[in-house]
């Protein structure tokens, strides 16, 4: 979604930890949007560039049911849209 979108990766966390843990921070011009998965603790979220600042996005993914986990993907999948 965000490459398609014109996105391109500025920078990532290279390696996995342990735990899986995840960051990447996506740019297009002034926008940019950071993603990060916390695999100790199991959930993730967005935050979005606004006003020279971060800002999280409401919806945070969990690590649950599999059902529950994709409606909360797809969320936060739709609230990165409304940004970009």
């Amino acid at each position: 979604m965000l490459e398609q979108a014109g996105f391109t990766i500025e920078s990532e966390k290279p390696e996995l930890d342990y735990y899986g843990s995840l960051r990447t921070i996506f740019v297009a011009g002034e926008k940019r949007v950071l993603l990060e998965w916390d695999g100790e603790e199991g959930f993730g979220y967005a935050e979005v560039w606004k006003n020279g600042e971060w800002e999280q996005l409401r919806t945070n993914v969990l690590e649950s049911k599999e059902s529950e986990f994709r409606k909360a993907i797809e969320t936060l999948a739709e609230e990165i849209k409304e940004y970009i």
